[in-house]
């Protein structure tokens, strides 16, 4: 019977191109971003739920998501290493990322809401609170999503080996 390490061991090394890695990374982010806006939807349109608490609790869920699917499908390399060490590190990372969400969705929301407003731009029916916080949370999204790519790729997965990185 053999361990996950001694499997591990005994898998060829198959070179990822960072592009590659950003572009699995980025897919990640996509289904995270789907249980991140709809969970968001949900606590808010279904719930009633204040937009704050609302986007950090689905931020929260679609992290521990995301760093199960980073660590298993993004970085196989790196699951030797601590889960111990390699989540706090992202969870560091995105406590960084909920901090700066949290402090700018409520001023872009405020901003996307009055663009909307003065300017009567409708989107079928869904309403201007409606789509000013899905605005706001598409924007620091993106924002985010770069961020965390570079800080994950460098800090938390910093350990894949050289063997593992397929150059240009």
């Amino acid at each position: 019977m053999h361990t996950s390490k001694q499997k591990l061991a005994e898998t060829p090394a198959t070179p990822t191109s960072e592009a590659m890695r950003f572009g699995k990374f980025a897919l990640v982010g996509t289904l995270n971003t789907l249980i991140d806006f709809g969970l968001m939807n949900l606590f808010t349109a279904g719930f009633g739920w204040q937009l704050v608490p609302s986007q950090a609790l689905s931020f929260t869920i679609a992290v521990i998501n995301s760093y199960i699917l980073n660590r298993k499908w993004v970085y196989p390399e790196t699951t030797e290493k601590s889960i111990a060490n390699q989540f706090s590190k992202f969870v560091i990372i995105n406590i960084a990322g909920l901090t700066l969400r949290t402090v700018t969705i409520s001023p872009l929301d405020r901003w996307f809401y009055s663009i909307l407003e003065t300017q009567q731009i409708k989107v079928g029916s869904l309403s201007s609170t409606i789509l000013s916080h899905n605005l706001a949370l598409i924007v620091v999204g993106v924002l985010i999503l770069i961020l965390n790519f570079l800080a994950n790729r460098f800090w938390t997965f910093g350990d894949v080996p050289r063997s593992h990185i397929k150059n240009p």
